[in-house]
């Protein structure tokens, strides 16, 4: 019993992180301003006078249409869908041979994920103000489009897979059952929420991750679905804390009192 209280313990400890963080998403989501790209844009020109340019850093949100960079729209990897943004994941699933607790043998299906890449192109985001470039690096964008989810069985063709133009060599061996391939895409026009930190290092306006860390979104949801579902999650994770800790300390005392 001892071990399962320790065990509820933990486990409120890791809900109590996770609402902790999702409060904070919401609470910066909540006392950041949302401005037009031309506000924006004033700002950074009254800084840049002030003070040179290559200083000026503001937490901010924008709201507009997710638009191609200047060469043109991106093309996924995997659908060859036009987009602003793209993401694929393959998921290789297999069957293993184990022994179990008593040394029998015995076989089990494993997943593994052998490829997995989102684009860090920047595109613009416009609004009837004007536009400004958005810098995704590794951030996932929420609520993007799911075109494609397919599991294709393994066909013995070695363990070569075709991706698009691209022959990828996965290793695993012998016991693959398939590969699920999915994909995630930003079409051009699509209404875009975007809170970071706007910026001028590199000698260019643009919007990204803040540099000395903090909140980035980029969402095809509003801020008002992502506030939503932040609230529900710092309610259910709360809920979730103190009910593994209640039950964490039950189970430990009733543990050392026997």
């Amino acid at each position: 019993m001892i071990w399962v209280g320790l065990v509820g313990l933990v486990i409120a400890v890791c809900c109590a992180f996770l609402a902790r963080v999702a409060n904070a998403r919401a609470r910066a989501m909540e006392r950041t301003e949302t401005l037009p790209v031309e506000d924006l844009r004033a700002l950074h020109e009254a800084a840049a006078a002030a003070a040179g340019a290559g200083h000026f850093r503001y937490r901010c949100e924008v709201v507009g249409q997710a638009l191609p960079h200047k060469d043109g729209a991106l093309r996924s990897e995997l659908e060859n869908a036009e987009c602003v943004w793209h993401k694929h994941r393959i998921t290789r699933t297999y069957e293993e041979t184990y022994r179990d607790g008593n040394g029998n043998r015995r076989r089990r299906t494993r997943t593994e994920v052998v490829s997995e890449h989102s684009s860090r192109t920047a595109f613009f985001v416009a609004d009837a103000t004007g536009r400004i470039v958005i810098r995704p690096g590794d951030e996932e964008f929420i609520g993007a489009e799911k075109i494609l989810d397919r599991f294709d069985p393994h066909t013995g063709d070695g363990n070569r897979l075709k991706l698009g133009p691209l022959s990828l060599n996965l290793g695993g061996g012998s016991g693959t059952l398939g590969y699920r391939r999915e994909e995630w895409i930003v079409r051009p026009g699509t209404r875009a929420y975007v809170h970071g930190e706007a910026g001028d290092a590199d000698g260019r306006l643009a919007l990204a991750a803040p540099t000395e860390g903090g909140v980035f979104v980029l969402s095809a949801k509003s801020e008002a679905e992502l506030l939503r579902t932040e609230n529900r999650r710092v309610l259910g994770y709360g809920i979730g804390t103190g009910l593994a800790a209640v039950a964490g300390l039950v189970f430990l005392v009733l543990g050392i009192l026997h």
